[in-house]
């Protein structure tokens, strides 16, 4: 059965005309519009004092010294009280098992998928940057396990890496931490080994599912094949091309417009695509999993989901203190403080908290690396509001969550000084990760008031410590830690007797069914009016009269009439809810508020952002002139990096390869295409991961085909499953010697 386009009903309500040339356009953004609500700070950074420690002396001429002493009466470090620690929760059973995530690995560069059983495309062979890499182990191991990897891939066919459950067999015990009477939520707790800093294996980046992801998009260099490039790569193109090269696209859509299309062999083109020797990533959503599954591990993702999400925190003690390195560190704060242009209350705030009271110290202007360092001295704790701005790989890592969380993942860092904390209780409208990179930090959890702080939309205010009950979780989060709990859950952290680094990984803003709901239903009542007479009937004459608060006592048949009528229309607004065209809005936010993605070189070369024309300074002209032919196989850039919707009778693709690295910066960013180009972009969505080729699109001509390819590759959405040849650099020598 042949499948039509859910776009195809523009074509029936529209005559035959000559096809409007591509416009690119950007919406109107309206001051008032409420789904423009800037993203809410994430604060975890709330804590109780260290006790029974006393405070470190400092300089005692410091500028942000004197500043402070301005601002309050009392030292920040002679105010500190100081107590005895409280009993923890009864520890669990230890897991016995060594963490396969020895720091963020690299995320998996596999090519396609391939079903034909004749076609098997060679394993991609991988050697790591000893410049870049994680240090997992000695240059000597990994050396030699680099050597074995090379040798067992010559017999190996291997498209993806191994899942977590395919990593070394450990023992888990599960177990509960005991809290408090008449405790709400029973936080999961899981601890490692005892051992501390437990000696690790070098992993391999093709053998493990949990590589070095923060190192994606550094260049590998691979030895090539010439079994899988000659037999797979020129096989494939080398003939037609030959025959091409030289011809300009234009000439090429007049003279094949009529042709009929030609059927590519499915198995020659993934063998081909198979055997690049430059890194992608193949399937965006594949490696998104795979990076939460290492960030939680040894929990698995279905568990998490079922028993966790929403409901109750989690704690996972690993006692592998390099466990979450790369994310970010203190000397990488100093260098953007340095380098980058760090505005105080903008990208910077500096805290403290200090007998129940929250204070912020933020100055005017640039944060200068000495000033917040001598802040930081003084006992402020600083928290860095967009990283992903600064650091590549928080941006790395947060472009991935997001294809697997379907909405915005942000992220906030706080460095605390010992003995103090920044924050004062409170909850957040965020689901929190809180990974814990150098130091430790004491936190305590505590369950909601009550039903309304239960899963809110928006963040509290700083609670008082009387207002707070006993905690849930009382624990101390070391290097390699890792501590969840839902929205709504109120939490303080401090820093114990060294300083704390961590990051909060936030998801979850603002993306609850009432959110879809708040789309749906005024667009359900616009349709039904537009199609129901009984929605556009004039409501009774003198309903003034008993309807209303005043009235609600009353019970007289007029009034239950008019409810009756009421429940009528809501019942019969099912009819007509747009419930996909909401979810496009929702997707349309998501567009809005995510972030680009990280390329790979390899992925830069096979796109607009590394091919094509260059300027060559040494012939002073531009040389590499290639352009998209028919059938040159392309895929979308990412899963998640287009949304095609219809607005206001008109189809338009949003996308945010294009947007910054700041939350919400600028305008949605979209490209307003026919009716008739429709189905090609709807093909190449539903097509992901595959490769297709450019013939092979849905529509009637080759000129369309390449026309609707060529705007979506020069936009940065497409990649090619090779880089593209040069099809001509002397200037004039674009014809075939046929032609003369």
């Amino acid at each position: 059965m042949k499948r039509v386009s859910a776009f195809s009903v523009f074509n029936s309500n529209v005559k035959k005309k000559a096809k409007e040339e591509l416009v690119v356009a950007r919406p109107p953004i309206k001051q008032d519009d409420k789904s423009m609500i800037p993203l809410r700070r994430a604060h975890s950074s709330q804590s109780m004092m260290v006790r029974n420690e006393k405070p470190k002396e400092s300089g005692s001429g410091s500028k942000s010294k004197r500043f402070l002493n301005a601002l309050r009466s009392g030292n920040i470090r002679e105010s500190m009280r100081l107590s005895s620690k409280k009993n923890r929760p009864s520890s669990l059973t230890s897991l016995n098992q060594d963490s396969p995530f020895p720091g963020l690995a690299n995320i998996s560069l596999a090519g396609p998928k391939v079903n034909d059983e004749t076609v098997k495309p060679v394993a991609r062979k991988k050697l790591l940057d000893s410049t870049n890499q994680l240090a997992l182990g000695s240059a000597t191991d990994l050396s030699k396990n680099a050597q074995e990897q090379k040798s067992g891939d010559e017999n190996t066919t291997r498209t993806s890496r191994q899942s977590v459950e395919k990593s070394p067999k450990e023992k888990k015990d599960v177990t509960s931490v005991k809290t408090v009477k008449n405790a709400q939520t029973t936080p999961v707790s899981l601890k490692g080994s005892a051992k501390k800093s437990p000696k690790m294996t070098p992993v391999l980046p093709i053998e493990s599912s949990c590589k070095n992801a923060l190192n994606h998009s550094t260049p590998i260099a691979t030895p090539k094949s010439s079994k899988s490039k000659d037999a797979s790569v020129k096989m494939a193109n080398s003939e037609d091309r030959d025959g091409r090269r030289g011809k300009k696209r234009k000439d090429l859509q007049a003279s094949n417009s009529g042709k009929k299309k030609r059927k590519i062999d499915r198995s020659v083109l993934k063998a081909s695509v198979a055997n690049q020797d430059l890194p992608y990533m193949y399937d965006s959503f594949t490696e998104a999993s795979k990076l939460f599954e290492c960030m939680i591990h040894p929990v698995k993702t279905d568990r998490f989901f079922s028993e966790l999400w929403e409901k109750k925190p989690l704690l996972v003690k690993r006692h592998t203190a390099d466990y979450n390195k790369g994310w970010f560190s203190t000397a990488e704060l100093d260098k953007i403080l340095r380098q980058e242009n760090i505005q105080w209350g903008v990208n910077l705030d500096a805290t403290s908290f200090i007998n129940d009271k929250r204070e912020t110290h933020n100055q005017m202007g640039r944060a200068h690396a000495p000033v917040v360092w001598d802040m930081y001295q003084a006992g402020c704790s600083l928290r860095l509001l967009n990283p992903q701005t600064y650091s590549r790989n928080v941006w790395k890592v947060l472009s991935i969550l997001q294809e697997y969380f379907g909405c915005c993942v942000g992220a906030n860092i706080y460095l605390t000084p010992p003995g103090t904390q920044g924050f004062a209780p409170h909850y957040d409208d965020i689901e929190a990760f809180i990974l814990q990179l150098e130091g430790k930090k004491h936190w305590r959890l505590y369950n909601s008031r009550n039903n309304d702080e239960i899963l809110p939309r928006f963040s509290s205010g700083n609670f008082s410590q009387l207002d707070l009950g006993e905690p849930i979780l009382d624990t101390v989060l070391e290097a390699g830690d890792l501590l969840y709990f839902p929205r709504g859950t109120i939490h303080q952290g401090n820093a114990t007797d060294e300083h704390s680094l961590h990051i909060t990984v936030s998801c979850y803003q603002m993306n609850s069914w009432g959110d879809l709901l708040q789309k749906l239903l005024p667009a359900a009542v616009e349709i039904a009016m537009q199609e129901n007479t009984e929605f556009r009937t004039g409501l009774p004459r003198n309903y003034l009269n008993y309807m209303g608060i005043v009235h609600s006592d009353k019970d007289i048949p007029e009034r239950k009439s008019f409810i009756d009528q009421v429940t009528s229309l809501v019942t019969s607004l099912m009819e007509y809810l747009p419930v996909d065209s909401a979810c496009d809005q929702m997707g349309k936010q998501f567009m809005f508020d995510s972030m680009p993605p990280v390329l790979s070189e390899g992925e830069k070369s096979c796109s607009i952002h590394a091919a094509g024309e260059r300027w060559d300074p040494i012939l002073k002209r531009v040389v590499g002139v290639s352009e998209l032919q028919p059938d040159t196989a392309v895929k979308l850039i990412r899963r998640s990096a287009v949304r095609l919707l219809t607005e206001e009778e008109k189809v338009r693709v949003y996308y945010n390869v294009e947007n910054a690295r700041v939350y919400r910066t600028g305008e949605p960013n979209f490209i307003e295409i026919t009716a008739e180009m429709a189905p090609a972009v709807e093909f190449l969505i539903n097509a992901y991961p595959e490769y297709t080729s450019i013939e092979s699109l849905p529509l009637e001509n080759i000129a369309d085909q390449l026309s609707i390819a060529t705007i979506l590759y020069e936009k940065g959405l497409l990649i090619t499953g090779e880089p593209l040849e040069t099809t001509y650099d002397e200037p004039g020598d674009d014809t075939d010697e046929g032609d003369l």
